[in-house]
């Protein structure tokens, strides 16, 4: 499997599980709400960051 294959596999796994955690967050009362939503921020961060890093490398080129 190449490198652009695996990468693929992990950015919608984790994409997935940022949106399954925000809904979840989303959804839960009280302090059961916090670590869904950690999840999802965290999730969201490294999506956030790796689109960054694309771009930045893209224009290097």
């Amino acid at each position: 499997m190449s490198n652009k294959v695996k990468m693929s596999i992990f950015l919608s796994v984790v994409a997935v599980v940022t949106v399954l955690a925000l809904l979840q967050g989303l959804t839960a009362e009280g302090s059961n709400k916090a670590p869904p939503l950690i999840v999802a921020a965290l999730g969201g961060a490294s999506l956030v960051m790796w689109t960054i890093g694309v771009c930045n490398k893209a224009r290097k080129k």
